[in-house]
């Protein structure tokens, strides 16, 4: 018994004491390579230029270039000319479900079954006419304003390299600046310039 408990002793030991040494040694192998990584992170920091930074009010160009006027204007013409569609249908099914109702004393079990079946049937389809002009107005705005978008990023962009900035945020992200940094009056004006219409096209474009 005496034996086994040193054998076991013994091993553990051994264990133990491996143990540190490849502890140890990991140690000394990532003190080896910390001024690698200290020189890799100078490295890029010196490769990365100092922030020039100016700011733009976005959401004032989306909703204030005449190019995002125009849209809503087209957008809001189209909306008002589906509404009125689907009054006319809906109107039509209250009538033919009036009338239906009417009928129901005179016709024949089958028969008042049939016909309840068939307006069922075309109030389904109006119900998705409904929701095929909605997602078709959803996107014809999306694709609209889509171009909008991509105008504004280039045209700010542009400013932005002629004045000398290297980020512009948008400025509802900054709680104070100077507005010497504040480039949404210049881009107001070259975005009216550059588009100063987009037009809505009259289906979504294919996925």
């Amino acid at each position: 018994m005496t034996k086994t408990r040193l054998n076991v002793s013994g091993s553990a030991s051994g264990r133990a004491s491996r143990q540190r040494s490849r502890t140890w040694g990991g140690r000394r192998a990532l003190l080896a390579l910390a001024p690698l990584f200290l020189l890799a992170a100078s490295a890029v920091a010196q490769t990365l230029p100092p922030a020039v930074v100016a700011v733009v009010d976005y959401q004032r160009l989306l909703r204030d270039a005449r190019a995002a006027k125009s849209i809503r204007a087209q957008i809001e013409a189209r909306q008002q000319r589906y509404q009125d569609q689907i009054r006319q249908e809906e109107q039509r099914l209250v009538e033919q479900e009036r009338e239906l109702t009417r009928q129901r004393g005179v016709l024949s079990t089958e028969a008042y079954a049939q016909k309840r079946s068939e307006f069922e049937q075309e109030a389904a389809r109006v119900q998705r006419m409904v929701q095929e002009l909605r997602r078709e107005l959803d996107g014809v705005s999306a694709a609209a304003y889509g171009e909008l978008r991509n105008a504004i990023i280039e045209v700010v962009g542009g400013l932005a390299k002629s004045r000398g900035f290297n980020l512009v945020l948008p400025s509802s992200a900054v709680l104070l600046f100077s507005p010497q940094l504040d480039l949404t009056e210049e881009a107001l004006a070259a975005l009216d310039r550059r588009l100063p219409e987009v037009k809505v096209p009259d289906r979504p474009p294919e996925r």
